[in-house]
């Protein structure tokens, strides 16, 4: 929970009694790989902060498992469109590795903004951020090479090798494992 306190407090300054709300509030829970935390056709009715491991959004399409987004630790995620339109999901969020999420509902959040405006400008701040680096990394997908895009995906997330294995990445990025291959062996 120290992890998920400390990143809000990133972004605004945090009174003591919204902490202790959320502290209150937040589920916490432990989970082992290939968990499924959303399954396509569900509506997503919390946002997650990834404390500790590592999550991938996919989705079908033909049959073929597209790797959408991979999230490090220390992120807040969700399936965004459903979560904020309330709508079914079009896609999967799995664990790639053990991991600790901490939770709030829409409905929890929804109370929390209404009695706590730094948490109402934190939730606003962290949509904007990942609007903006899903734009900026969809932006650039389209004109990168691939090189590029993989050069660009290190540098922003360093220790996705270590983490993901390579057929979610090259899937992510729109490449084949063998050019992903020969990118990383150059």
């Amino acid at each position: 929970m120290k992890e998920f306190i400390e990143y809000i407090k990133q972004y605004v300054q945090l009174s003591e009694a919204a902490e202790k709300e959320i502290q209150r509030t937040a589920l916490i829970e432990n989970v082992e790989k290939g968990h499924v935390i959303l399954k396509d056709g569900r509506t997503c009715k919390r946002v997650y902060f990834l404390s500790k491991g590592t999550v991938r959004v996919y989705f079908y399409q033909k049959g073929k498992d597209i790797t959408h987004w991979i999230y490090p630790d220390n992120m807040m995620f969700t399936s965004w469109g459903s979560y904020l339109l309330r709508k079914p999901a079009s896609e999967y969020l799995e664990t790639i590795e053990a991991s600790t999420l901490i939770s709030l509902s829409y409905d929890d959040w929804q109370e929390l903004y209404l009695k706590y405006p730094e948490l109402e400008r934190f939730g606003r701040l962290v949509v904007e951020e990942q609007i903006g680096l899903i734009d900026d990394f969809y932006k650039g997908y389209y004109f990168l090479t691939a090189k590029e895009k993989y050069d660009l995906l290190i540098e922003v997330y360093p220790s996705i090798i270590q983490r993901a294995n390579l057929g979610y990445i090259a899937s992510m990025l729109g490449i084949s494992q063998e050019t992903l291959s020969r990118i990383r062996g150059k």
